[in-house]
């Protein structure tokens, strides 16, 4: 079976005799150059590798069959399209605001966004910051220009990328910003976020009316290009609880998650939606807002799976299982074995279920643990 049809028969009910897989991200620049053939790293993998600037347009067959073999490699049943797209669940593609890098440095390097936000990268250790948040209060909320997201420059070659995909037996999917991260993310600092949305909800409010009028409107241009699924994080929890409370949710956010699955429906695409933490008191509410699949489930979280598959009913695709403690050194051969007979068995059990990493692979992952891995995994997800 081709992705395209393993992910047709799983959206249908159907469990496939061999559990698909999905990586959610290898985006460090040092381990992606570690862990994959370099035959296989293809120019827009990773936009820091090819000049650090998003580029709109089409991939182009050439590229398109190179992220095909990329993906082969890893057994990932989904096609990322857009520029970047390919490299961690969520971001890149004209759906999300995008960076271009302003400034190198010998360990890293500096990225501004759309909105005007910057990103610090290192290298030495990997290590992410966001600074020069463009909101610091309403009046700058007013003079926030925006990108245009209907500009069909910024859709260029999509449709055909996605045609091309779709003809080669690949499942696609496009991302855009979540209505909950990308506040965070591109327009306000962490803390003085959640402080509005305890102290000043209305404020709070007109910023994720802002993006998220933004987001629905790249939602609606990338479904009208023929994708077959808009995936987004929306990170709503901490290890052992929620970082809002549901009612928070269910007021400020749950609306636009609903505008999201309708719109999406309506074009026959459906929904991913990625959120780490103990988000179980809410899983009922995602499920009522239409979303159709959910990652990562990370039991460490408090997330098992038989109390997901309770909350969110039937229908949901429950995607992920494996406890982020994975690739700790203290995780020999036979205990990483174990655990993911135990997330496939369980995924079976509660089908339908793709097998997905908690986070992404982490920078201390090596080139020989990461194909015993893939070995692993291929012989338990087929037995």
């Amino acid at each position: 079976m081709t992705n395209r049809e393993i992910m047709q028969a799983l959206l249908e009910g159907e469990q496939p005799a061999t559990t698909p897989q999905w990586i959610m991200a290898i985006s460090s620049i040092e381990l992606t150059q570690r862990i994959i053939p370099a035959e296989l790293i293809y120019e827009g993998y990773l936009l820091d590798l090819d000049g650090g600037e998003y580029g709109f347009g089409p991939m182009g067959e050439e590229r398109l069959r190179q992220e095909q073999r990329f993906n082969k490699h890893i057994d990932r049943c989904a096609f990322p399209v857009g520029w970047g797209a390919n490299a961690a669940f969520g971001h890149y593609g004209p759906g999300e605001f995008n960076p271009r890098v302003i400034e190198r440095r010998d360990n890293g390097f500096i990225q501004q966004y759309e909105t005007g936000a910057r990103r610090e990268v290192r290298l030495h250790p990997h290590n992410v910051h966001m600074f020069d948040m463009p909101v610091s209060g309403p009046e700058d909320l007013k003079r926030l220009q925006l990108p245009d997201p209907a500009d069909p420059a910024r859709y260029a070659g999509l449709a055909e990328d996605i045609a091309w995909a779709k003809a080669n037996g690949e499942w696609t999917i496009a991302f855009i910003n979540g209505f909950f991260s990308s506040l965070h993310y591109f327009f306000r600092d962490y803390a003085n976020f959640f402080l509005d949305l305890a102290a000043d909800p209305e404020f709070a409010k007109e910023m994720i009316a802002l993006s998220g009028e933004w987001t629905l409107t790249a939602a609606q241009k990338i479904c009208e290009a023929g994708v077959d699924c808009i995936g987004f994080c929306d990170d709503l929890g901490s290890e052992r609880s929620m970082l809002i409370s549901p009612a928070m949710y269910r007021e400020m956010f749950w609306p636009w998650h609903r505008r999201l699955c309708d719109l999406v429906h309506q074009h026959g695409a459906i929904v991913h939606m990625h959120s780490h933490g103990a988000i179980l008191p809410v899983v009922d509410l995602l499920a009522e807002a239409g979303v159709d699949i959910l990652n990562p489930l990370d039991p460490d979280d408090e997330m098992p799976m038989e109390q997901v598959r309770e909350a969110a009913g039937s229908r949901m695709v429950l995607c992920g299982g494996m406890d982020k403690h994975f690739w700790d050194e203290d995780w020999d051969t036979d205990r990483k074995a174990d655990h993911l007979r135990q997330v496939v068995a369980d995924g079976r059990r509660l089908e339908p279920h793709i097998l997905m990493d908690s986070a992404g692979l982490p920078s201390n992952v090596t080139r020989e643990a990461f194909d015993e891995f893939l070995v692993m995994s291929r012989e338990i997800r087929q037995a």
